[in-house]
Order: structure tokens, then C-alpha cells, then sequence
């Protein structure tokens, strides 16, 4: 039955049912009205007749008084006769009124009548024996007219009495039949009553039932939806992956081509694969986010920035591609503007890059201009209003606000000339609101464009404080300031080489020691990747990674990095919530590799070439340098740097590692012998050191054998002098 229809029949069983209560109700009160005025008549007769009696009483009392003084010749009788007369009169008057019946009239009628008579006859014979004495009054009580009035009076009384109770008797069965009536349709009103009630109670818990059915179909499809949203990350994940890496390779390659000897065409044509291949990742990296946006996964993380910082960021890097088109671009801020905010920096960065990049590429020549100003401000609150205009094609009035939606330009004829997928905009102005700021755009085909963009902040807290803990190298500005890494290791060699990897590539970083500063530099700031070391005083990189997916619930990918190249170490990582695992030694393209799959945002690297110190008179020692050149790329500086943290670092792990094998503590043995793999790789000592140490990395108490144990370390204590001496001798 359609839901419609039920609704239509719910309504007439609701109607039917209020008429059949009205009727009901309606007969139960006049059967019980009935019975109320039934009960009213049979005490009005019930008054009449004890009217009748009284009124025959006192007469027959007056009677007796004349006829006893007439008879006794005493006066004391006749006291209150008169009285009497006057109470029978009363009497006679109460029942007239009482009796209004037309069958009864003609008997009142007559009674009224005799009673005046027996009365008047009364006074008679008192008035002759007070004027004539006791034998007139006699004579004239004897002449029989007194008796023939009473009778007649006591004749009309017995039909009056015969006539009421009649009425008595029909009044009673009256009573009887309206109450017998108002106790069925009482009966059938309570019957009703409680047929509606359950009736009602059955549609009520029905409802209730149906009610319950929906929200377990809500709740079953809120988790289903869950589910679709979980497989849909995954997903994108996946597919972030999976097209990011070999479109990396690609470009890597075309990379590595374009340093190749190439004849003009081949020139052309590797230029071509480039062009297309980092078009495809641009519309690779649009296409994520605004699946991010629209799933809910993109979050505003507030912190404090520097404004001025964020500018000339996107001023260094947007000035080579304006050099490159001869245009002018200039980025100006007013003064009252405030320099430390407190807002989503990267979300900022990410709508200046997008409209500033559009800016340069539609504009053939003149300016792109960048300015800041400041809106409204009241205490801490701040409105800022960012413009980005310039000299370039304009946009027609008509297709300004499509220019919004996705997969939408101002012309057809935009995407074949400029290339672009549409979706820039529409990321830009999602990103906006979900700050809870507006874009407006101006425009004049041929004249170029403005838009506006304003945004809400609070001032930011000073960032002195942190601000030395992010690095790029030798302090320059980051090519990506809206990609930060998080490095969690322990190591001080590995500290320096990630310091000079990720500085060599101009990316901000931050270095922590153990699994704990990691969970706390997350729940202060917004990080892009974790490089996370496995084995960590405090708390180790399993745990942390553990803690960022459960208490955190963060999804920011981590790559583990550990000396372990046991099988199976990678399928570990990645179940216990890794999204990636790089081993030690820390080979540099892989790690490039990796970050630049994970954050999306870094262009193909150019390796330079690589450059070799040759071995001193083709000597051959325990340190080989190789690895050490292929990550120093020819800087002396780095080299020299590494070698002096070896000489002071080697010697402290070695004291460490015989307190712990003079201890016989086991777990130390295990713990000192990681990090020594770590500390001799960037030397090249592997091959010498590794099948000692790793032996130790394993120890376990039911093979322990403080003998072996003991010659093992000695073994490798003389390694380690030896290795010590050379780099000393390399330096000098």
C-alpha cells in the first residue's frame, strides 16, 4: 500500500472514529439526563402524595377538634382551629402548585372546592355554638352534610393518591429503562474508548518499530558510507602512488635526457615530454585535492606565521618565471599590516601560488602585482585583503563566475592555448570558505584581471621561540614553503646527512629524537611527511607511528628509516601503520624518490654530476668514501663535517657498547649495535663491520656467550681504531 493512501485512511478511521465517539457520547448523556429528570419527577411525586397526606391529616385533625368541643362544651378545643384552617389552606395551595397535570385538574378542581366547604362548615358549627349552644351545633353536626364533605373529600384524595402513584410507577420504570440505557452506552463508550486506545497504541509502537527499522538503516548506511569514504581514500591514495611514481620516473628520465648530447630535435622533443608529463601532474595533484575538499578530508590547521615570509616566498619563486616572460612582478604589503598571524599558512600559500601562477601565465606582458591590506580589525581579529592583478588577456563579464566551477575556463580557446585543467579556481575558492573568507574577481577582456581575495586571522604569538628549529641549507629561502617535513631520529651523523639532503633541496624541515617529540610537534603544527627512525630512546618509531594513527587519527604519510635489512622489515612497517620504508644507509634518490611521491608538490630533481675524491696514492683502507661523495656531490665542507662526527661519535658508541657487554646487558648490546651499523655505513665500513655487528644486533639470552660476545667486540673495537686513524689521515 503506497504511503500516500495510508495517510488518506488514517484520516477517515480518524474522522469515523470521533463521529461514532460524538454519537456515543451524545446517547450516554441523554439517557443519563433521562435519568436525572426521571429521578426529579418520582421526587416531586413522592412530595405530592406526602402533600395529600398531610392536607388529609389536618383536616381530619380539624374535624376532630370541632365535633370534641361541640360534644364537651370545652373551649380549649377551639384554640388553634383557626390555625389549623390556614394550614390546610397552605397545604391545598402547595399541592395546586405542585400538580400541574391536565388529567389531574378537574379533581383539584373539585378538592379546592370541598375543602372550602368542610372548612366554611367548620366555622359554621363553631360560630352556632357560640350563638346557639351545644344543642344547634349538635343539630347541625348531625344533619350528615360535614361527614358527605369529608367523604367526598377523602374520595378525591384516594384518586389523586391512586392517580400519583401511577405516575410513581411510570416515572420508576422510566428510571429504571434511562439508567439501564446510560450504563449500556456507558459500556459501549468504555469499550470504544479502549478499542481507540489500542488501536492507537498498535499504529504508536508500529511507528515506533518503523522508526527504529530507519535509524538502523541510517546507522547501517553511515558505516557503509564510512566504508565507501575509507575505500575512496584509499584509493586516492593508492592512485596518488601508483600515478605519481612513474610519471616521477618519467620526468626523472626525461631529466637525466636533457643533460645528454641531443641534436635540436631530440631537444624538442624531450621538452615536449617534460611539458606533458608535468601538465599531467598538475592535473594529477588538482584532481586530489578537490577529492580531498569534497570528501571533508581537507582540514584547516591554524599556526602562527610570518606574512612578510609567506610573500617573499612566492616572490622568489614566481620572479624566474616572470624574468623568463620579461614581466614585472612586484609584491607590495601596507604597513598597518600585521606580520605574525595565526591562521592555515600552507592554505594561504597555496591560493597565492594558484592565483599568482594563473596571473603570470595568462599575461604576455606588462605586470603581476601582489598587495596586502588590511580590512577591519577589533582586538586580536584581523581581516586581510590580498590582491593579485595583471596586465593579461582579461576575462569576459558574462563568464566571470563560471570561471569557478570545475573543469571551467573563461573561453574554449584558453585550454588549447594555455593548457590548464579548470579545476585551479574552483580548488582556490574552496579553500577559501573553508576559512571562512570570500573571492571576487574584475575584469575586462584585453585590460586583465583583479581578484580579491579576503580572509579572516587572529594575531599570532611571536616565533622567535621555534622559528630556529626549521632549516634550509645555509639559511636560504625554501623553494616549497608550504611543504614541511618532520624528521624523527636520534643519530647525530644521520641528523647531519638529512640536514644536508633535505637543506640541499631547499626544504623545510624540523629534527626531533625520539617518538614522543614527534606526537608533540604534530599536535602544534601541520606537517607534510614524518621521516620516522625506527629504534629511539623513550619511545621507538613503531609506538609513535602507532599513537599519530589512533590518537592522533592523522593520515599524514610515514616513511620509516632503519638499519635492518632483515626480510620481512618492510612488510612490518607497513602494517604497523607506515606508508613507506627506506633502509640505512640512506641512498639519496630513493629518499628524493619517496618524498616527492608522498608530498605531490616537488618537481624532477637535476642530479649533478657526481663528484669523486680519489683514494691517496690508491692506497686501499677500511673506509671507503664513495657513498660519502655520492651524497656530498663534491662539497668538501659536508665531507669534512661527517668524518669529524665519525672520529668523536665512534670512539662514545664503542665506550657505550663495552659497558654494556662488561654489564652483560643484552638489550643494550642489541641497541648500541644499531646505532654503530648507522654510524660506520656513511663511511663505507659495511662490509668490515656488519657481519660483527650484526651478530650482536641480534643477540638473544639463550644464545648469549660472554666469551664470543666478548672477542667479538675486541674484533671490532680494532676495526674501529684502525678506521679512526684513516679518517684522522684523510683530514690532515
Amino acid at each position: 500500500m503506497q504511503p500516500k493512501r495510508i495517510k488518506y485512511y488514517l484520516l477517515g478511521l480518524f474522522i469515523t472514529g470521533m463521529i461514532l465517539f460524538v454519537v456515543l457520547q451524545f446517547n450516554s448523556a441523554n439517557n443519563i439526563h433521562k435519568l436525572i429528570k426521571g429521578n426529579e419527577q418520582l421526587l416531586q411525586e413522592l412530595n405530592v402524595k406526602n402533600e395529600l397526606q398531610k392536607l388529609q391529616t389536618n383536616m381530619a385533625k380539624t374535624d376532630s377538634k370541632v365535633r370534641g368541643a361541640v360534644i364537651s362544651q370545652d373551649t380549649i378545643h377551639i384554640t388553634g382551629i383557626e390555625a389549623e384552617i390556614a394550614i390546610i389552606k397552605a397545604d391545598l395551595k402547595e399541592i395546586n402548585k405542585i400538580i400541574k397535570n391536565d388529567s389531574t385538574e378537574k379533581l383539584l378542581t373539585q378538592l379546592n372546592y370541598l375543602v372550602d366547604e368542610k372548612n366554611t362548615f367548620n366555622l359554621m358549627v363553631l360560630d352556632t355554638f357560640y350563638s346557639q349552644g351545644k344543642w344547634a351545633a349538635e343539630k347541625l353536626i348531625n344533619n350528615q352534610k360535614g361527614r358527605r364533605l369529608g367523604e367526598a373529600i377523602n374520595s378525591i384524595l384516594r384518586q389523586l393518591d391512586t392517580t400519583r402513584q401511577s405516575e410513581v410507577n411510570r416515572t420508576t420504570h422510566l428510571i429504571d429503562s434511562s439508567g439501564q440505557k446510560a450504563q449500556r452506552w456507558g459500556t459501549v463508550l468504555v469499550f470504544f474508548a479502549c478499542l481507540m486506545s489500542l488501536l492507537a497504541f498498535l499504529y504508536i509502537t508500529s511507528r515506533i518499530h518503523r522508526q527504529e527499522q530507519l535509524i538502523e538503516a541510517l546507522d547501517e548506511s553511515q558505516q557503509q558510507e564510512k566504508k565507501l569514504a575509507t575505500i575512496k581514500d584509499q584509493f586516492l591514495a593508492n592512485m596518488s602512488h601508483e600515478i605519481r611514481t612513474p610519471m616521477n620516473a618519467v620526468l626523472g628520465f626525461t631529466n637525466l635526457l636533457k643533460a645528454q648530447p641531443l641534436n635540436d630535435k631530440s631537444k624538442e622533443y624531450v621538452g615536449a615530454i617534460e611539458s606533458a608529463g608535468q601538465s599531467l601532474l598538475e592535473i594529477i595533484n588538482d584532481i586530489l585535492d578537490i577529492s580531498k575538499i569534497e570528501s571533508g578530508m581537507m582540514r584547516i590547521e591554524a599556526t602562527s606565521f610570518s606574512l612578510h615570509s609567506v610573500l617573499h616566498g612566492v616572490n622568489t619563486m614566481f620572479k624566474p618565471k616572470a624574468e623568463e616572460k620579461q614581466l614585472r612582478l612586484a609584491v607590495t604589503i601596507d604597513e598597518e599590516v600585521p606580520d605574525i598571524l595565526y591562521g592555515d599558512v600552507m592554505r594561504l600559500t597555496q591560493v597565492l601560488v594558484n592565483l599568482t601562477s594563473n596571473a603570470i601565465k595568462f599575461t604576455s606582458e606588462g605586470e603581476v602585482r601582489i598587495h596586502v591590506a588590511k580590512v577591519w580589525a577589533e582586538e586580536n581579529a584581523v581581516r586581510i585583503l590580498f590582491t593579485v592583478s595583471d596586465t593579461g588577456i582579461g576575462i569576459d563579464p558574462a563568464m566571470q563566475q563560471r570561471i569557478f566551477d570545475r573543469f571551467h575556463q573563461a573561453e574554449a580557446a584558453t585550454t588549447r592555448k594555455f593548457g590548464g585543467t579548470g579545476l585551479g579556481l574552483t580548488i582556490v575558492k574552496q579553500l577559501i570558505e573553508l576559512q571562512n573568507g570570500f573571492i571576487s574577481v574584475e575584469s575586462k577582456p584585453g585590460e586583465g584581471a583583479t581578484f580579491k581575495v579576503e580572509l579572516p586571522y587572529t594575531l599570532g604569538e611571536s616565533l622567535s621561540e621555534e622559528g630556529h628549529h626549521y632549516f634550509t641549507e645555509n639559511d636560504q629561502l625554501p623553494l616549497h614553503p608550504d611543504v614541511r617535513l618532520l624528521v624523527a631520529e636520534d643519530n647525530r651523523m644521520n641528523q647531519n646527512l638529512l640536514r644536508h639532503l633535505l637543506g640541499s633541496w631547499q626544504l623545510q624541515y624540523k629534527i626531533v629524537n625520539n617518538g614522543r617529540e614527534v606526537l608533540q610537534a604534530l599536535d602544534r603544527q601541520h606537517y607534510d611527511l614524518v621521516l620516522m627512525d625506527i629504534q629511539m630512546p623513550e619511545m621507538d618509531g613503531y609506538t609513535a607511528v602507532q599513537a599519530i594513527r589512533h590518537e592522533l587519527h592523522s593520515t599524514i604519510p610515514v616513511i620509516a628509516m632503519t638499519a635492518h635489512a632483515m626480510a620481512g622489515e618492510r612488510e612490518k612497517c607497513l602494517q604497523m601503520g607506515m606508508n613507506e620504508y627506506i633502509s640505512k644507509p640512506i641512498i639519496e634518490e630513493d629518499l628524493y624518490r619517496m618524498i616527492q611521491v608522498y608530498i605531490g608538490k616537488l618537481p624532477p630533481r637535476e642530479l649533478p654530476a657526481v663528484y669523486h675524491l680519489p683514494n691517496e696514492n690508491g692506497a686501499q683502507h677500511l673506509i671507503n668514501l664513495n657513498y660519502l661523495h655520492d651524497l656530498s656531490k663534491g662539497n668538501s665542507h659536508f665531507e669534512k663535517t661527517m668524518l669529524e662526527q665519525f672520529i668523536a661519535q665512534l670512539p662514545e658508541e664503542l665506550s657505550l657498547l663495552k659497558q654494556a657487554v662488561v654489564a652483560e646487558d643484552i638489550p643494550a648490546i642489541r641497541s648500541t649495535a644499531h646505532n654503530l651499523k648507522t654510524t660506520v655505513s656513511f663511511i663505507g665500513l659495511q662490509d668490515h663491520l656488519y657481519p660483527i655487528l650484526e651478530p650482536l644486533e641480534k643477540l638473544q639470552e639463550n644464545n648469549y656467550h660472554p666469551g664470543m660476545v666478548a672477542s667479538q667486540f675486541n674484533t671490532l673495537k680494532q676495526l674501529c681504531i684502525q678506521a679512526v686513524q684513516e679518517a684522522i689521515h684523510i683530514l690532515l
